[in-house]
């Protein structure tokens, strides 16, 4: 099920009748994305998409909550001008804001620093999800939701390949099985467990939850990569690898960048049900929704830290637009126009602004960005069907 992004109608005409409807990228939002971060890359003695070495350093960095290693990635850069950056992404009938909008910037800043971007959809891991009765065609199905989801957001899906973690472990099952049983006969189910991180210390620990992260470890080696791109929830595992490869002796350690992963939106999460919709933003939701989540969310006054309404803003918004612009009567400092967290912050902090009018300007900005998402699964045929095709999961939430 792997797919190489091509424009070639013949390239296409060889694709599964479900995948080809994807080579339709050319959206508006796509367009709006990439304005900001054109300026940045434009290099002043040519039209290079590239960019200096220093522009793309930058441009990488920028995309990474955490880079283990900022010296191998400048290695990595002066040496190759087009790397290789695999995308981790795990399927979800539930898509975070996190994983449809921010993973939508990071990939086209990587697609406009010249990285030779692939996503790997890891399908193969459902074998491992109650939730979907370790279903492989279940979780192919929920991936190709996904992508509808991303090609709606304006990501540059005519620039990527994707890349199904089944047919690859299926291609080269040789090379991955060994390897992830080596990880794993290296490995302590100690540092195992401590891969879950804060996980709840009553919660069953079952035997695939130990092998688990052998088979990412494993996952993130076997690939030939240049650079990953790992959410916070990969990070461990990332760790893990490169301890590997230490052990053992093994060159080629991932260089690996992680993309920030949204905090919940309530005040006590541990203490709500994880499927409580008012945890976070996810891309299926409409625009009342979007408005009560951000009314209900824990923003303080005058708090900065642990502030989740600051982090949608710092994130997404700011990103996505290049401002934050907040609406208000005359009488309580009228409207205003914010460039930089720096200066949101300091007004935040100040009292000048509060977080009813913040809360307001960022669930509007929220549902401007999530727009073109609604508008193309109510009017688009492929896009419809995949709703269809993971109908029952939306219906349990």
């Amino acid at each position: 099920m792997s797919v190489q992004a091509s424009t070639s109608p013949r390239r296409r005409s060889h694709l599964p009748p479900q995948l080809r409807h994807l080579y339709n990228y050319n959206t508006p939002a796509q367009r709006d994305i990439f304005s900001v971060e054109q300026q940045l890359l434009q290099s002043n003695s040519g039209n290079s998409v590239e960019g200096s070495f220093d522009q793309r350093f930058a441009i990488l960095k920028s995309i990474g909550e955490d880079c283990v290693n900022d010296g191998e990635l400048e290695l990595l850069l002066k040496k190759k001008s087009a790397p290789i950056c695999y995308v981790w992404f795990d399927p979800s009938p539930w898509m975070h804001i996190s994983e449809g909008i921010i993973k939508t910037l990071c990939v086209n800043k990587m697609v406009k620093s010249g990285c030779k971007v692939k996503i790997l959809m890891t399908d193969w891991f459902a074998r491992m999800n109650y939730n979907i009765g370790g279903n492989l065609n279940k979780m192919q199905t929920i991936g190709l939701y996904n992508i509808e989801m991303w090609k709606a957001a304006g990501m540059a899906l005519d620039k990527v390949e994707l890349v199904w973690l089944s047919d690859e472990i299926n291609r080269h099952a040789d090379e991955y099985w060994p390897l992830a049983m080596d990880v794993s006969r290296n490995t302590t189910v100690r540092r195992i467990k401590r891969c879950y991180g804060s996980r709840d210390p009553f919660e069953e620990f079952t035997a695939a939850d130990t092998f688990y992260p052998s088979l990412q470890c494993a996952t993130i080696l076997f690939q030939k990569v240049d650079i990953w791109l790992l959410g916070m929830a990969q990070h461990e595992a990332n760790l893990l690898a490169r301890e590997y490869c230490k052990r053992v002796k093994r060159g080629n350690k991932p260089i690996a960048v992680s993309h920030k992963i949204l905090p919940n939106l309530l005040l006590y999460p541990e203490e709500e049900h994880r499927r409580n919709p008012f945890l976070a933003i996810y891309m299926e939701d409409n625009e009342i929704d979007v408005s009560r989540k951000i009314i209900h969310a824990f923003c303080p006054p005058k708090l900065v830290e642990g502030n989740p309404c600051l982090e949608y803003i710092k994130y997404i918004v700011l990103p996505w637009y290049g401002k934050f612009e907040v609406v208000r009567k005359k009488e309580d400092g009228g409207d205003k126009m914010f460039l930089s967290m720096e200066e949101l912050t300091t007004d935040y902090v100040s009292g000048a602004l509060q977080p009813s009018d913040m809360k307001l300007a960022l669930a509007k900005s929220l549902n401007k960005i999530l727009q073109p998402v609604r508008d193309h699964f109510r009017s688009n045929a492929e896009a419809k069907n995949a709703v269809e095709g993971i109908k029952e999961y939306h219906i349990a939430k």
